[in-house]
């Protein structure tokens, strides 16, 4: 193979970035440092070549390029399995079995899949004395079915606020302040949100849902792909974590799955597999009726790691000793939320998701 002549076909010429991109890129820089500081998004937490969000933004400014959607065909990978899946605990088989059954009639069809999420990020400590702001935002990603038609990214920021009932307080006491300075960001963040904007997706903003491996996107053709037998599943959504680490390729598969039940085009015999891989993983715990941060009732999935004692890669998680829970609706198997605790603390949360013919437009403020 010509691997010159596939990275040309991969990464077309373009025109350089203009100055007002530029300089909105290296804002956005600025912000991703300042957040990577703060927490890590549950999208960001694996283990092995990862492709971090500075390093996209990076990426997008030298280089100018749009989404690489990846081969129209191929298959992906599969490492040999040597594991053999434990008998499911009784609360998983019900879950499993009526995702399977309940989607065994969906149509997946339509010209996007487009998801719909809500971030919360808690970990911004302002204040004397301190105190904590959350910050909100919505994002909605429209990725194609069919090779070459054209991604969109929209995004609108709901501004910061503070956290807690006691965060709230202490905001009070100090004047209610509607901005703040930090050291790492050239502009204030402040209470106030931004314009609804959508653009076409570019290489920043591909949702780590198609990065299974930590290399490169997969199409939504090759994901549909995947197998569906759940170890052959689970070599694949482990790969890129050292396979002496037992903790390593666990966290590794459970990262990838919620990121495939959350933000990708997976089908419905494939959502079933990937409940099936969770059932699997050792230290996973189950639990029914729970809420998620909108009050949504479904059922809850957790691993509890601690990569404190483990020796970083080449490029470490900043996932650290705490927990990733993910929020299953029970009906239809699809993620409602993700959340993340410990020393970085957020959510994102599945307002909408599915197969749509509707062009993209920029996001709502709305909260659902």
């Amino acid at each position: 193979m010509n691997e010159l002549k596939s990275i040309r076909n991969a990464f077309p010429e373009q025109d350089g970035p203009s100055t007002e991109a530029s300089v909105a890129a290296r804002r956005k820089l600025q912000a991703l440092i300042h957040e990577e500081k703060h927490r890590s998004r549950t999208r960001l937490a694996w283990i092995g070549g990862a492709v971090t969000a500075t390093t996209a933004v990076v990426t997008v400014v030298a280089l100018g390029v749009p989404l690489l959607q990846g081969p129209s065909s191929g298959d992906v990978g599969v490492a040999p399995a040597t594991l053999t899946p434990p008998r499911l605990a009784s609360a998983s088989e019900v879950l499993i079995a009526a995702a399977v059954q309940q989607e065994a009639d969906e149509k997946v069809s339509g010209k996007y899949y487009r998801v719909r999420t809500l971030h919360i990020d808690t970990g911004t400590r302002v204040g004397n004395p301190k105190y904590t702001l959350k910050r909100e935002s919505i994002d909605e990603r429209w990725m194609p079915m069919k090779p070459g038609v054209e991604s969109w990214y929209g995004w609108v920021e709901l501004g910061y606020k503070p956290a807690t009932p006691g965060d709230e307080a202490k905001w009070r006491a100090q004047g209610s302040p509607t901005s703040w300075n930090q050291s790492e960001l050239a502009d204030p963040i402040t209470t106030t949100g931004t314009k609804p904007v959508v653009n076409k997706m570019s290489f920043e903003n591909v949702p780590v849902g198609y990065y299974l491996s930590g290399e490169k996107p997969l199409s939504a053709q090759q994901i549909a792909a995947l197998p569906t037998d759940p170890v052959k599943l689970r070599a694949i959504l482990a790969q890129g974590a050292d396979p002496a680490n037992a903790e390593a390729m666990n966290f590794t598969a459970y990262s990838a799955a919620g990121r495939l039940l959350f933000e990708a085009p997976s089908p419905p015999k494939l959502r079933g597999a990937v409940l099936r891989v969770l059932s699997m993983i050792p230290g996973v715990t189950i639990e029914q009726n729970v809420k998620d941060p909108l009050g949504r009732t479904g059922t809850k999935i957790s691993l509890k790691t601690d990569f404190g004692r483990l020796k970083p890669g080449a490029n470490p998680t900043l996932y650290s000793g705490g927990r990733l829970d993910y929020i299953i609706d029970p009906v239809h198997g699809r993620l409602l939320a993700s959340q993340m605790f410990g020393p970085n603390k957020g959510a994102d949360i599945a307002l909408e998701s599915g197969w749509t013919n509707d062009d993209p437009t920029p996001p709502s403020t709305a909260r659902r």
